[in-house]
């Protein structure tokens, strides 16, 4: 089929009040044009993020980002500031299992992971290590409190070269080596995309303890999210940022 015909394929799917996925599906199955928002939007409703019926697209879409917005306000916001604030009232080394402490570090030691992999995501493209339009606000102005990757942050490790001369005197020369970072964070007030996908990912792997985070997953979610970030529709693209970064 040609190109400008699949286009109207799309079109005449599109357009309709309510969207028949069934007929989507079959359309999309040998790819999807990146044409006037086209991508996004059939991704959208065929990852059951937009329901199939137009008319509740805006209502719809507003319940899922305020629901996202309280998914991070309960668990990136709060535990953050706790930190920050040495509000964590249990000892770190309590074997409790309902201690907040143990629960931390379960949580970073999936973070890091997280951390690892999203710093690496799509190296072949600069699209992830590039600023946000819209960052999420009361994570990137916390003066780095809320920030996920400021709890995993690779150390400056400190190394020492002992050198002996003359009788028994002995020189240590002290030298700092950094632990090499992939993707660079940005400074305060803007955050890149790769941070928003680390953002998604931990969010993810707390809603789902028992799946949690699995190595590969941020290859999958990366080419989602890179399709919904470059939506030419700035409606769409800047509520997505504003209420988070909800897909």
């Amino acid at each position: 089929m040609a190109y400008k015909a699949r286009l109207k394929e799309f079109d005449n799917i599109l357009n309709k009040d309510v969207i028949n996925l069934r007929d989507l599906q079959k359309l999309a199955f040998n790819g999807i044009p990146d044409d006037q928002g086209k991508r996004a939007l059939c991704w959208r409703l065929l990852l059951n993020y937009l329901p199939t019926e137009k008319a509740s697209w805006s209502t719809h879409l507003k319940t899922k980002r305020d629901l996202y917005q309280q998914f991070i306000d309960e668990m990136i916001v709060t535990p953050g500031c706790k930190e920050a604030d040495g509000g964590v009232n249990d000892h770190p080394l309590s074997v409790n299992p309902d201690s907040e402490w143990q629960a931390f570090f379960k949580d970073n030691e999936v973070l890091l992971q997280i951390d690892k992999d999203v710093r690496r995501l799509c190296p072949d493209i600069s699209f992830f290590q590039q600023p946000t339009e819209f960052p999420c606000s009361v994570v990137v102005n916390s003066m780095d409190v809320k920030r996920l990757h400021r709890r995993v942050e690779r150390r400056v490790l400190k190394s020492a070269n002992v050198e002996r001369k003359g009788l028994g005197i002995t020189k240590i020369a002290l030298s700092l080596k950094k632990a090499t970072e992939d993707y660079a964070p940005m400074d305060e007030g803007q955050e890149a995309h790769w941070e928003v996908v680390e953002r998604i990912l931990f969010l993810y792997a707390k809603l789902n303890p028992g799946q949690s985070y699995v190595q590969g997953m941020n290859e999958i979610l990366g080419p989602i999210y890179y399709a919904f970030a470059s939506d030419p529709d700035v409606t769409y693209r800047g509520k997505f940022y504003t209420r988070g970064d909800s897909l």
